[in-house]
């Protein structure tokens, strides 16, 4: 802002990251045709930063440039790991077992995870396949579910958020056709606990508590259906692949204690890839993809609601006003379907000692305009200057792209 030759500004960042320092070994074991064994242990040492809430102030009297709200926490990650692939005909086995451990404020969380993967050889080519995995996360994703800018982050687990558990268990089915086809289908359940999400009103952005006074943990649970085609040889080659899911949250202090869809609960997941060798030089592809909006949560009405005098002389003209919003159930809205086309063409020529490659693309073709994030904002076009509506905001339209490389 200017203001009579005098100049002043205000800005505000947040900041989050995570430092790691990690060693491991891997060894592979094969003792005969029908079992090859992998075995390997690892340590990190993780230093996290989850919340570094920056101000910048420049005015005529104050020049304040500090950090507040910087929360550095420290852990260190452990991991041992044996599995076997193993072969008894026509049946093939993955047998595993995955130690962990993580030690952070002086708080040990020892885990054992059993895995099994079966995929048994038909005749006619066909295949089918089913698997088994527990698994624990020590470092948790923590999704800003409102109106305002999206912010995903991830944070460690402590001696008050405890690690998250799931297990899963998939069957599926594939076959392969005239040796140029694939097509494949699987059906998925996942179960998870100690899931994480904000409070009710809370977000990361406050400086005046610890992040883990805002959160809260629960339970989740995810289930769908994936399907995929693939052509593998030929000029035109390419692939199909969609995905029907679910995917929900249930936590005791959120929505009533009912079960309500995740951010990213994505119902329809498609994506079409091809490719096509025009010359032995120049090939073309493209890429399009769809996937339906995330939910989202939206106020479904607004009043003002009056409060107790302020004025001078606590008259009711003074009285303080304050807008009282009702949302409803949590996450019972959609955002725009996100949908785009890639498409590219690349110019190859190869020589006895080297290969030059020219690659031309344009990203987001038809300049679809993808929701990023949805805010309230008043409608200043109308009649009534308090009218407030829903505005989407879109990033990355058409980007044009030149690629050259060289190898020799």
């Amino acid at each position: 802002n200017r203001f009579q030759g005098n100049v002043s500004s205000f800005s505000a960042k947040y900041v989050s990251g995570i430092k790691d320092w990690a060693a491991r070994y891997d060894l592979d074991y094969i003792p005969n045709p029908h079992h090859y064994v992998r075995m390997g242990v690892g340590v990190t040492h993780h230093t996290y930063n989850p919340g570094a809430f920056v101000f910048n102030l420049k005015d005529v009297d104050i020049n304040l440039d500090t950090v507040l709200g910087a929360q550095k926490s420290r852990s260190v990650e452990t991991s041992l790991y044996i599995e076997d692939d193993m072969k008894f005909g026509n049946l093939r086995a993955n047998l595993g077992l995955h130690l962990s451990s993580f030690v952070v404020d002086r708080t040990f969380y020892p885990s054992l995870q059993p895995r099994i993967g079966l995929n048994y050889l038909l005749p006619n080519r066909v295949a089918l396949k089913a698997s088994f995995a527990t698994m624990t996360q020590f470092i948790n994703l923590l999704t800003n579910e409102s109106l305002s800018l999206p912010t995903d982050l991830w944070v460690p687990s402590t001696r008050r958020i405890k690690p998250q558990q799931s297990w899963q268990v998939a069957l599926g089915a594939a076959k392969t056709l005239n040796n140029e086809y694939e097509l494949s289908i699987e059906g998925y359940y996942k179960k998870m606990n100690n899931v994480l999400s904000y409070r009710e009103g809370a977000d990361f952005l406050g400086t005046q508590n610890d992040w883990q006074d805002k959160v809260t943990q629960g339970k989740g649970e995810a289930y769908g259906l994936e399907f995929f085609l693939q052509k593998k040889k030929g000029r035109f080659t390419g692939w199909i692949g969609y995905t029907l899911s679910w995917n929900f949250r249930q936590f005791e202090e959120i929505n009533g204690g009912q079960r309500y869809p995740f951010k990213y609960d994505r119902r329809h997941d498609a994506s079409l890839v091809m490719m096509y060798q025009l010359t032995p030089k120049i090939s073309i592809s493209g890429t399009w993809v769809y996937g339906t909006g995330n939910s989202i949560t939206l106020p479904l009405y607004r009043f003002n609601q009056l409060g107790e005098p302020y004025g001078q002389f606590g008259s009711g003209s003074d009285a303080y006003i304050s807008p009282v919003e009702n949302i409803g159930s949590k996450n019972a809205f959609r955002m725009n379907a996100y949908h785009r086309l890639d498409v590219g063409i690349e110019f190859l020529k190869k020589k006895k000692n080297w290969e030059r490659k020219w690659t031309i693309g344009f990203y987001n073709l038809y300049n679809r305009r993808n929701p990023y994030y949805v805010f309230s904002s008043r409608d200043f076009s109308s009649n009534n200057s308090d009218k407030r509506v829903f505005r989407q905001l879109s990033l990355f339209p058409i980007i044009p792209s030149v690629a050259y490389s060289f190898k020799f």
